[in-house]
């Protein structure tokens, strides 16, 4: 129905363009109002080879100490791992145990009836 009423199509066009160019302008005064950053901001901080030596060096010895700890918990992981498939090779042999047992049965029974 609006599509057949040009009229009403470029009333609500121009008041489209009359509300976007107003909050344009707002949003540039708002922006001027804006305190000034922190003086401390993530932007300031330097990169750590701008640091001194002893600081590099801290750093990179907490860097060996996670990828140690990487490493041992990479190691956790591998052993928990291994011990999930081998209880999941475990019940598949059950299983597969169970099946058997199941159709042995279901045989027997069938011998019985017929």
């Amino acid at each position: 129905m609006i599509a057949t009423q040009q009229f009403l199509q470029v009333f609500v066009g121009g008041c489209t363009m009359l509300l976007i160019g107003w909050m344009v302008t707002r949003a540039r005064v708002d922006k001027e109002h804006l305190p000034a950053p922190a003086p401390a901001t993530i932007a300031d901080v330097p990169p750590p080879f701008l640091h001194g030596p002893r600081e590099t060096v801290d750093i990179l010895r907490e860097l060996r100490d996670l990828a140690r700890r990487q490493a041992e918990d990479t190691g956790r992981i591998a052993e928990c791992v291994r011990i999930i498939r081998e209880e999941a090779k475990r019940q598949t042999e059950i299983l597969g145990l169970i099946e058997r047992e199941q159709a042995v049965e279901n045989r027997s029974h069938e011998r019985d009836r017929g």
